[in-house]
């Protein structure tokens, strides 16, 4: 009585397996012919930065790059024996955090419409060098429609951006 009783469960399970291989492998064989294509952008354009120097002052324009409107900031890193002086330029404006702000965003292709200027002036001799890194952001909107910078919004992941604080 016990063999029949394992051999109906054998059975049963053998006719279960064979029945799903067939759903099985059309799952895994099925195919659909497309035409056609659609453009992918992964990850975020970098805005073009041209620096001019002349008579120990650098002179700075940012150029957005990307397919939508960004906020940019600049920041100067030089050696401890140079002082970096900021000339007010319309626009730019030095923020408590020793970086300079663009107060209006950059629309796609559009440049800064004033240069950041710092003068530079180094009390040692010798060689130097004072490096412009610049920063962008994706223009935010509150829920008035007015627009913002966050530059504390991290991307986790391509399906998440967080709004920092």
């Amino acid at each position: 009585m016990k063999s029949k009783w394992c051999l109906v469960v054998a059975a049963a399970i053998m006719v279960i397996g064979i029945s799903s291989i067939k759903p099985t492998m059309a799952y895994f064989t099925d195919s659909v012919a497309t035409e056609g294509m659609i453009e992918l952008k992964l990850g975020d354009s970098i805005p073009k930065i041209d620096e001019q120097v002349e008579n120990m002052t650098k002179k700075v324009t940012i150029t957005n790059t990307g397919d939508y409107d960004i906020y940019v900031r600049v920041k100067a890193i030089a050696p401890e024996s140079c002082v970096i002086t900021f000339t007010e330029q319309e626009g730019w404006s030095k923020g408590d955090d020793g970086y300079y702000y663009y107060a209006s965003p950059l629309a796609p292709k559009e440049a800064t419409a004033s240069q950041l200027i710092l003068g530079i002036n180094n009390n040692l001799s010798g060689n130097f060098n004072v490096i412009i890194v610049q920063e962008a952001t994706k223009v935010l909107y509150d829920k008035d429609g007015k627009a913002y910078a966050d530059w504390n919004a991290v991307v986790a992941n391509e399906d998440s951006y967080t709004v920092g604080n």
